[in-house]
C-alpha cells in the first residue's frame, strides 16, 4: 500500500470514528469531507488526521483520583512556670531546652500530614519574660520546638491571647510571622488580615483554618484598636466566615475555644452549635479550653455528609494540679478526597479515627514534667505522680476517665491482659 493510500485511510478510520459520536459535518471540517480526502495532498491529509485527533482527545474525561491525607490534633500546650524552668535549667546555651518535656509522644505528631495545636500561652518574641498563671508568655524556643516535631497549624485564639495587652499580641504575631510554611490562626492586625484566611495545601487538597475563643478572661481590646480576635460567640460570623473559607478550599477546620473548665459535660448549646457550623460547611471542628477530655461525634449534615467534632481534646501539656487535667489525647484521623480536574466535588471521608490517650507526669514539686502516651505509662509511674498530693490519681483511675467520656469506637487502650492495642 502506497503511503498515501495509508493516510488515506487514517483520514477515513478518524472521520468514521469521530462520526460514531456525531454527524461527519459537525466534526470533519468542510474542506475534508469524504468526497473530497482522495484528491488531497499528503500535508492536507496529515494536517487533517492531526486536527482530527485533537478533536477525539478534546472529549476525554479529564483525570481524577482519590487522595489521603493523615491528621493529628491535640489540645492545650499550657506553659506553666514549672516547664518552663526546667527547660532553662536543661539548656547547654543559657536558653530553653524543652526536647525532655515532649520527647516521648513527638512520633505521633511527626507522622501526621497535619498535626495542629492550640497554643494557649502567648509567645511574645521574646519582648517580656517568661510568665505563668494567670498572665502567660512562653519563650521562643517553645514555639521553635513545636514547628521542630511536626506541629503545622497553631491556633491562637483563647481566653489567654490578651495576656500581655495590644504589645505582648503584636509581639506575638511578629513572631509567628516570622515561622515560614507555619500556619496560625485566631488573631490578626486588621480586618484585612482577618479576610485573608489561613490555608495550607497537602497532597493537593487545600484546607483553611479558623478560631474562636468564648472568653478573653475579661480583657478586651481598645476602643481603637484594630486587630481582631476570633470571637465564639459570634455564631453569624463564623458562619459567614466559613462560607468564605469553602470557597477557597477543600476542607475547613474550625477551632473553638469553649465550655466549662474542668467539666466534661457537652452542653446540648454544644451539640447544637456545632450542627450549625457543620451545616454552614465546616469538615472538622476541634474543641478545646476544658483541660479534660470530652467525647468525639461524627455530625451529619444537612445534605447527608459528615462533619468530624472532638468537643475537646484536653491539655496537650500542663502543670495544672487536677488529676483529670493530666489527662489528654492525641485525635488522628485520615481524610480521603477526590481530586478531579474537572472540578468536580465530594465531601470527605474520614477513617481511622481514633483518640490516643497521653498523659503529663510529673515528680514531686511539679518537678521533670514531660508527657507519656497511655501505652507506653505504668502504675508505677501513676503511684509515684506529683499531683497525687493534691487530687485523685491512679492507672485505674486514667482508664476509668477515658473508658467515661470517649466514645469506645475511637478509644485506643494500651495492652490489657496481653491483647495489644485493645479498644475499650
Amino acid at each position: 500500500m502506497t503511503r498515501k493510500r495509508i493516510l488515506y485511510a487514517a483520514a477515513m478510520c478518524a472521520a468514521l470514528l469521530l462520526s460514531g459520536c456525531q454527524k461527519i459535518d459537525d466534526t470533519v471540517p468542510a474542506a475534508v469531507t469524504i468526497e473530497k480526502i482522495v484528491s488531497l495532498t499528503e500535508e492536507e491529509t496529515m494536517a487533517a488526521t492531526a486536527e482530527t485527533a485533537v478533536q477525539t482527545t478534546a472529549v476525554t474525561e479529564p483525570p481524577e483520583k482519590y487522595v489521603t491525607v493523615s491528621f493529628a490534633a491535640t489540645g492545650d500546650n499550657l506553659i506553666h512556670s514549672s516547664i518552663y524552668n526546667q527547660a532553662h535549667k536543661r539548656s547547654e546555651t543559657g536558653g530553653y531546652d524543652f526536647v525532655y518535656a515532649y520527647r516521648n509522644v513527638e512520633d505521633l505528631i511527626s507522622e501526621a500530614d497535619i498535626a495542629i495545636i492550640n497554643q494557649e500561652t502567648l509567645i511574645c518574641n521574646d519582648e517580656f519574660e517568661p510568665s505563668t498563671y494567670p498572665c502567660f508568655n512562653s519563650p521562643t524556643e517553645l514555639g521553635n520546638h513545636m514547628i521542630d516535631i511536626g506541629f503545622d497549624v497553631f491556633t491562637i485564639a483563647n481566653n489567654h491571647t490578651l495576656d500581655k495587652g495590644v504589645k505582648g499580641l503584636n509581639a506575638c504575631l511578629d513572631y509567628w510571622d516570622g515561622k515560614e510554611d507555619v500556619v496560625v490562626a485566631g488573631a490578626y492586625r486588621n480586618a484585612e488580615d482577618k479576610a485573608d484566611i489561613r490555608t495550607n495545601e497537602v497532597n493537593g487538597v487545600t484546607f483553611s483554618y479558623l478560631s474562636y475563643t468564648e472568653s478573653l478572661n475579661g480583657l478586651s481590646l481598645p476602643s481603637d484598636s484594630e486587630m481582631i480576635i476570633g470571637n465564639a460567640n459570634d455564631i453569624d460570623g463564623i458562619i459567614a466566615d466559613i462560607g468564605a473559607a469553602k470557597e477557597i478550599s477543600d476542607i475547613c477546620v474550625v477551632s473553638l475555644h469553649w465550655g466549662v473548665e474542668n467539666s466534661d459535660v457537652i452542653s446540648d448549646h454544644q451539640r447544637e452549635y456545632t450542627k450549625q457550623l457543620a451545616d454552614a460547611g465546616a469538615d472538622i471542628i476541634i474543641g478545646t479550653h476544658p483541660h479534660v477530655l470530652r467525647d468525639i461525634e461524627v455530625i451529619e449534615k444537612s445534605d447527608g455528609s459528615q462533619t468530624l467534632c472532638a468537643y475537646s481534646l484536653g491539655n496537650f501539656i500542663s502543670a495544672q494540679s487536677v488529676g483529670q487535667n493530666l489527662i489528654g489525647g492525641v485525635l488522628q484521623f485520615d481524610i480521603t478526597y477526590l481530586l478531579s480536574e474537572a472540578g468536580r466535588k465530594e465531601a470527605p471521608e474520614f477513617s481511622n479515627i481514633k483518640l490516643i490517650p497521653i498523659v503529663t507526669h510529673y515528680d514531686m514539686n511539679y518537678s521533670n514534667v514531660r508527657l507519656y502516651k497511655f501505652s507506653e505509662y505504668t502504675d508505677e509511674l501513676a503511684r509515684a505522680h506529683g499531683v497525687r498530693a493534691y487530687s485523685t490519681f491512679s492507672y485505674d483511675y486514667i482508664t476509668e476517665v477515658l473508658k467515661k467520656n470517649i466514645n469506645s469506637e475511637y478509644l485506643v487502650l494500651p495492652e490489657i491482659d496481653g491483647n495489644a492495642g485493645e479498644t475499650a
